[in-house]
């Protein structure tokens, strides 16, 4: 009799092992096949060393636990509940908890839907792979900056051998913990397709498209004010400062975030890329803004010439980044079908990797004259006090990012990486700084 209960149970495993965010098959597993419950603990740890030289504004140099994660599971029949917090940097953090219910059809198509705060579908194939399984230090920038992390939210996926559609309606914050305002609203989808999907090769590509209603900010002068602040860091985590590409944008208030991809894998090498374009809409109550105005010694006569000292604008940006390795020696890539992104390594193996990266947050408006010393765009071309700037430019800062790197696996558990960054950078704000070199290494551990 338990043979017959367990072997539906081994088919749900099979089905919802592939969608949990272990890096590897934990070693603690609790099994009661009698009723259908399996219980996995697992962890992980990553200490990095970096090394930073720059043209001019320092990173700090040193090593750091960067990661530390217990992780948790438990499926019962078609259920599926995962759960994984972070010590990282000495400070706890919310990760991934979620719970999921996955069905295979009687053609093998797998249906899921999934409850609880994870990686947004749209937020890039490389935010939707677990840092643990990457084959870099860190996921591009342009994936930082210009892609999304987790929400808090529901979503259905539909998967075939040939075809993957995920998507979900999501909060803007987790915790509802905003100063004014309501939780916004988000919609978000990711579509593959796989004109190759066999034991020896895998490719596909893909789109997906994000819209974000902000619905929190702060009130300001009676008026509520929705800021959208977009950033990475150098691709490290020692030192994780944005300050040479970042941007803070004022009276944000429709986010549109579409993007492309493309992945290939054999035994031996894989090859993948994506391209991201994020557009911010603005939105205030210029009305409200310009009576409160008056109360000062230089007023306004006019609301048309308030708005025009301080205009709108949309912003729009764009970025992307391709990888590609090589597997010297080991048990091969796979692909993680049901999430549609490239796994770890597995076993003993060694590899070597490159990326180059490309994010842009420069979005200028051509005749505006920027003064670094005051750090403000002027919308004529010269340094104007009054009546306002009128300048819409936002000088986030361009970055081009060339990536080399060597990983050696001892065996499934602990991991060794290498990686060599040159950054090429355009930071209005930072104009003599050019060229970052990072150098950095990293132990890992899995289990």
């Amino acid at each position: 009799m338990k043979k017959y209960i367990l072997m539906p149970l081994l088919a749900v495993f099979a089905l919802t092992s592939a969608a949990q965010d272990f890096d590897t098959d934990p070693t603690l597993e609790l099994e009661n096949a009698e009723k259908q419950v399996k219980f996995t603990v697992g962890a992980r740890m990553m200490a990095d060393a970096a090394y930073y030289r720059s043209d001019f504004t320092p990173l700090q140099s040193g090593a750091s636990i960067t990661d530390a994660r217990i992780r948790t599971s438990m499926t019962y029949k078609d259920w599926y509940f995962y759960a994984d917090f972070g010590f990282g940097g000495g400070k706890f953090a919310q990760k991934n908890i979620f719970l999921q219910y996955s069905h295979l059809d009687n053609n093998d198509n797998t249906h899921a839907v999934k409850v609880g705060y994870y990686n947004d579908p749209a937020g890039s194939m490389a935010r939707n792979t677990s840092l643990g399984s990457y084959h870099f230090i860190s996921r591009p920038g342009s994936s930082y900056a210009l892609g999304e992390g987790r929400e808090l939210g529901i979503s259905y996926k539909f998967n075939t051998k040939r075809f993957m559609a995920y998507q979900g309606v999501f909060t803007e914050n987790a915790y509802n913990k905003i100063d004014a305002g309501f939780n916004g609203l988000t919609v978000a989808g990711r579509y593959l397709f796989r004109p190759i999907a066999d034991e020896a090769q895998t490719m596909h590509v893909g789109v997906s498209a994000r819209f974000a209603h902000l619905g929190g900010g702060v009130v300001t002068n009676n008026v509520l004010k929705k800021t959208l602040h977009l950033g990475q860091a150098m691709e490290t985590l020692v030192d994780e400062d944005e300050q040479f590409v970042n941007a803070d944008l004022d009276w944000a208030n429709n986010v549109v975030n579409l993007g492309a991809e493309a992945l290939y894998q054999n035994n031996k090498f894989f090859a993948r890329g994506e391209f991201f374009f994020k557009s911010v809409s603005k939105k205030r109550d210029s009305y409200s803004l310009f009576i409160d105005a008056q109360n000062n010694i230089d007023g306004w006569g006019d609301i048309d010439w308030w708005e025009n000292a301080n205009k709108l604008k949309t912003n729009k940006f764009f970025g992307g980044y391709v990888e590609a390795g090589f597997q010297i020696l080991g048990n091969g890539y796979k692909y993680n079908h049901q999430e549609g992104i490239l796994g770890g390594l597995d076993g003993k193996s060694l590899e070597v990797v490159a990326r180059y990266n490309y994010t842009g947050l420069n979005n200028l408006t051509d005749g505006e004259y920027y003064n670094a010393g005051r750090g403000h765009y002027y919308a004529n071309g010269y340094m104007e006090d009054w009546p306002g700037t009128g300048a819409t430019s936002v000088g986030g800062g361009d970055v081009h990012s060339m990536t080399l790197g060597l990983n050696y696996s001892f065996n499934r558990y602990v991991l060794c990486m290498f990686d060599y960054t040159w950054h090429k950078i355009d930071k209005p704000f930072l104009p003599y700084d050019k060229n970052l070199h990072v150098a950095q290494a990293r132990v890992q551990f899995t289990f």
